[in-house]
């Protein structure tokens, strides 16, 4: 959904998979398009600024549990980046213009991505991406169930290739049939994710009773 709305709407340009962000930028050097070189440069920026500070929030070594509380603390702070893209988004109707403010949701948009893929690394599921395709796909057909070594990890790298497409799918729908709420769905997928997280596992780790003191 984030890289359908900033590659279509904010300049070709990507803000949750750098990979293709690093080469836009390169393109766009070798192309002297400064326009596209100063958004891709932002977003790298920006997601390496949210990598870092949810580095910081999420520490190490990782507490034990299935979802540590600090990473839902930081897909809270993910969300609060996505609401203010998605209200900037909304008030300008789908179209932020070539001025600065275009800079700010970019910035804002690859600054919440950061945080989400810091999270996804420091659960470390296996065969779990939420942004890149390419490591999933690999898995995927690595551990094609003919070798017989499928098993949860290439379920879940299989569903993650889906999902990404889906993603991709939808968001360019809305760009095409309703530009101006597109960056809403990823508001209200990532506050969702969170407030499971937030219901399911943040939790006080429980007591061990060793008997009457």
């Amino acid at each position: 959904m984030v890289d359908a709305v900033s590659y279509l709407g904010l300049g070709q340009i990507f803000t949750a998979n750098m990979t293709g962000n690093v080469v836009f930028l390169a393109l766009a050097v070798g192309e002297r398009s400064l326009l596209t070189a100063l958004r891709s440069a932002v977003a790298l920026l920006g997601f390496c600024g949210g990598a870092i500070l949810a580095g910081r929030l999420l520490l190490r070594p990782r507490p034990p549990g299935v979802w540590p509380r600090r990473a839902t603390w930081v897909l809270g702070l993910e969300s609060a980046c996505m609401i203010a893209f998605a209200a900037a988004w909304v008030a300008t109707g789908g179209a932020p213009g070539a001025g600065g403010l275009i800079y700010a949701i970019v910035g804002l948009s690859a600054l919440g991505m950061g945080m989400q893929n810091a999270v996804a690394r420091h659960l470390a599921v296996p065969g779990l991406t939420t942004t890149v395709i390419t490591v999933a796909l690999t898995g995927f057909m690595v551990d094609l169930p003919a070798l017989g070594v499928a098993g949860p990890a290439q379920r879940r790298a299989g569903l993650g290739v889906l999902a990404l497409f889906l993603g991709a799918g939808i968001g360019a729908t809305l760009m095409v049939y309703a530009r101006a709420v597109a960056p809403l769905v990823t508001v209200l997928s990532v506050a969702t994710v969170a407030t499971i997280a937030y219901l399911a596992f943040d939790k006080p780790a429980a007591t061990i009773s060793t008997g009457p003191s």
